[in-house]
């Protein structure tokens, strides 16, 4: 007989063998640069510099929903007024910094000549400061040209005087003259006129409405300057502006500065009339205004116009002495105009359309 057959398993049981594979070096050398790297960027974030400031693009805003005015009193309209903001960032890492040098559109400047000697929140109360100011002077500057007597030219308000001069002797800045050679004085236009009438060596009197409000006179011998009586000061019109017939409020968070005047001035124009000012156009307007319509320079023009050409516009509006900055920026894409009053600026609204029926407009 045979035995029965058994099956045997002769194998020996598998074994599992772990290999541990190395990096290559060159892999741990750029995971560590990496990782250096990271940390080298990190440490810069986080190290600010105090004596630099950068000035960056912001943003645009339509004006139109910000402004609070008696809904009796104000129309509809299409087209679209806006102001222009830059992004001021007191405070920089070194990050910034570098990012700054890179970047065209950013301007990094000493940090005294935007603060001067002030800290940020003073810097930041004197910006909302402004910002008040503007809008007070815009709301009445509006005003005026559709017919509300608002706004009061009082004399003529001494700004600087030359040394070694007559004005040197007896006027202090701040002063404002108020009648001369037995005339009123109501604007800086007629008391240049007294003076153009007099000749070197004329003496020339004068009435001074001080600081303090009280009234004194003063007689002075003129100088000679290229020929013609000079009395050695830099003056502009004096104005005292009446309470408003009814409440304008400008509802903004976050910005400040002056520069929003001219394009305040024209958003009041284009609510509180009926016509279509802008004749259905998207404006960016800057610039401060002052009581008689002048338009003033402003900061970070060419950071505004890059945030413009982000944004788009049809046309923007800029004081005059800073066009070519503007243009420089934007070319041939969006229309630059440098305006150097507020009639000019309506002057170019209406050549595209607009109307500005209801407003006053000095002859051209």
């Amino acid at each position: 007989m045979s035995e029965p057959t058994m099956n045997e398993n002769t194998s020996l049981p598998a074994i599992e063998v772990s290999t541990t594979r190395r990096v290559p070096g060159w892999a741990a050398i750029i995971a560590a640069v990496f990782a250096a790297s990271f940390l080298i960027v990190v440490a810069l974030d986080r190290v600010t510099i105090t004596s630099k400031v950068l000035t960056s693009p912001g943003a645009t805003r339509d004006i139109g929903p910000m402004l609070q005015v008696d809904p009796t009193k104000t129309y509809n309209a299409e087209g679209q007024i806006e102001m222009v903001t830059v992004k001021s960032n007191l405070q920089p890492s070194i990050l910034e910094l570098v990012g700054g040098w890179l970047d065209d559109s950013i301007e990094i400047s000493p940090r005294y000549e935007i603060l001067g000697d002030r800290t940020i929140e003073q810097n930041r109360t004197l910006g909302q400061e402004q910002m008040a100011r503007s809008l007070d002077v815009a709301a009445r500057v509006a005003l005026e040209r559709i017919g509300y007597d608002v706004i009061s030219e009082a004399g003529a308000l001494v700004l600087q005087i030359v040394p070694d001069t007559p004005a040197s002797q007896t006027l202090d800045r701040g002063d404002v003259i108020v009648q001369a050679e037995n005339s009123e004085v109501k604007t800086s236009r007629d008391l240049g006129e007294l003076v153009r009438a007099k000749s070197p060596g004329d003496s020339f009197s004068f009435s001074v409405l001080q600081i303090d409000g009280t009234i004194r006179n003063e007689t002075v011998t003129l100088d000679e300057r290229n020929g013609n009586a000079f009395l050695g000061v830099s003056i502009s019109t004096y104005v005292e502006m009446d309470e408003l017939p009814f409440e304008i409020d400008f509802q903004v968070e976050r910005v400040g500065g002056p520069s929003a005047g001219l394009s305040l001035t024209l958003a009041l124009l284009e609510r509180m009339l009926p016509g279509e000012l802008l004749n259905g156009l998207k404006v960016v307007a800057t610039g401060t205004v002052d009581p008689l319509g002048n338009v003033g320079a402003v900061g970070g023009v060419e950071q505004k116009s890059h945030t413009v050409m982000r944004n788009g516009a049809d046309l923007f509006l800029v004081p005059a002495g800073q066009a070519d900055q503007a243009k420089a920026v934007l070319g041939d894409m969006i229309e630059v105009i440098g305006v150097e009053t507020l009639d000019d600026a309506l002057f170019k609204l209406r050549s595209l359309g607009g109307d500005v029926s209801g407003i006053q407009l000095m002859s051209r």
